[in-house]
């Protein structure tokens, strides 16, 4: 088993606005901070940077389809410098409650990063989003 497939997971998650918002939520600067609390930097492009969480993660987006997809890598500040970065792709689905999210996330370092990359996920960036966009 190659190391990206070890440690890697997939995961699907409705959030309660449009395609349009829920990309705009995921890359406009503003919007994020709103959500997330903290500084971060997606910018529209391939080759572009990106950082969340006051530069808690860095990376580079390698895809940007406005309201379809979004993808980039993703290095954690505490990971070893050594560490490849992994990658974070997501799809977007119109959804009857709004925008469903597939996430795949893959070439994580180990499955204990894996694991707590899963929780974080829900706990820090699609459960805010939500938050967000019904309150």
């Amino acid at each position: 088993m190659s190391k990206a497939s070890a440690f890697s997971f997939r995961m699907s998650y409705v959030v309660y606005a449009p395609p349009a918002k829920v990309f705009e939520a995921l890359t406009d600067s503003g919007i994020i901070a709103a959500w997330g609390g903290g500084l971060a930097v997606v910018e529209g492009k391939s080759g572009g940077k990106f950082e969340l969480f006051d530069g808690w993660v860095k990376g580079e987006v390698l895809l940007y389809k406005p309201e379809k997809e979004l993808s980039y890598t993703w290095k954690a500040s505490e990971w070893d410098k050594k560490a490849e970065a992994s990658v974070v792709t997501y799809k977007l689905r119109e959804h009857a409650a709004g925008t469903e999210i597939i996430l795949n996330h893959t070439n994580l370092p180990s499955q204990e990063e894996a694991d707590k990359h899963k929780e974080g996920w829900i706990d820090y960036v699609f459960d805010p989003m939500n938050d967000y966009f019904t309150i």
